[in-house]
């Protein structure tokens, strides 16, 4: 009997100890309670982005020949689908997504969801 609960507990240390090397390291907690800010890019790569009122921000991704767009939000993401008689509409039958050189806008059946949207001319610096 003396074995068997010997055996239960070296058995039990053991998977313990296999655990330990998954916990977070002390240096890595330290960092949630230091004031330095570190800018992250959200922008996806080869995408476009939109900076609408309400400081809300969506990118773009054009797929097979500007048939079809990716729209990132800050929450999801989800694709949309060309109208054919429309160059600059997009729709899943839910959400649509108008384009237009003074205004794009993000709506669903309800509410616009993006409104007054204007494309972001990134400039690259070139040597």
């Amino acid at each position: 009997m003396k074995l068997n609960f010997l055996l239960l507990i070296l058995i039990g240390i053991l998977s313990f100890a296999c655990s330990l090397d998954k916990m977070p390291k002390i240096d890595s907690l330290s960092n949630i309670f230091s004031n330095d800010i570190h800018e992250q890019n959200i922008r996806p790569e080869d995408s476009t982005q939109y900076n609408c009122d309400k400081k809300k921000t969506f990118f773009l991704l054009y797929l097979k020949e500007k048939t079809s767009v990716w729209v990132i939000l800050p929450d999801r993401e989800f694709r949309l689908n060309q109208i054919d008689e429309s160059q600059n509409i997009y729709t899943n039958n839910i959400t649509t997504l108008e384009i237009s050189p003074e205004h794009t806008e993000i709506k669903n059946e309800k509410e616009i969801l993006y409104s007054q949207c204007a494309e972001v001319n990134e400039k690259k610096d070139t040597p």
